[in-house]
């Protein structure tokens, strides 16, 4: 009876690979179709990816990042709490969740949260500190809240991971 459970087990988790797979397949194609800006069928693509696997996590991210483009933010926040979410279930990789935190705070930007944009670029930084985007990201909103000195230490930081335009904000708001 075991063996009739181990090999059931087995066939489980090869159906979930196969299907994971074929999902991460249909996710890469569809990110073609997203660069050339063909959104329509960026998005037939995610949405058979979340067919056969209603947990792929790119996929919602892929669809949050199309709702953006066409400025359906309040879309695009569901989204990408819904990857959030499946993220945190799975106890994805830190780098993952950072990214899922940043995306997330632009969206908050634009929707004029800018505290909960904060607050999810802290979360990013904290799992990556690493990715000047995050911290030239909350750079930028610390000065749109007159946090002047909160921009430039970020902005600091951003340069000093070799972020390029960090440099230009620099020069710009931080004389």
């Amino acid at each position: 009876m075991k063996q009739i459970g181990f090999i059931f087990l087995f066939c489980f988790i090869h159906f979930v690979n196969l299907s994971q797979n074929k999902a991460n397949k249909l996710v890469i194609k569809g990110n073609e179709y997203f660069d050339k800006m063909d959104y329509l069928k960026a998005e037939e693509f995610y949405n058979k990816a979340l067919a056969i696997d209603s947990n792929c996590i790119e996929a919602f991210i892929q669809k949050s990042d199309i709702s953006m483009q066409k400025s359906d933010f309040s879309n695009a926040l569901q989204l990408i709490e819904k990857a959030f979410n499946l993220a945190e279930l799975n106890n994805s990789k830190n780098e993952l969740v950072a990214h899922i935190n940043s995306v997330r705070a632009f969206i908050y930007f634009n929707l004029n949260n800018y505290s909960s944009a904060i607050k999810d670029l802290n979360s990013a930084i904290a799992l990556n500190d690493q990715n000047p985007s995050y911290f030239y990201m909350r750079a930028l909103i610390k000065r749109m809240n007159s946090d002047l000195k909160g921009c430039c230490s970020d902005l600091k930081k951003a340069s000093s991971l070799g972020l390029e335009k960090a440099n230009e904000s620099l020069t710009l708001y931080c004389k």
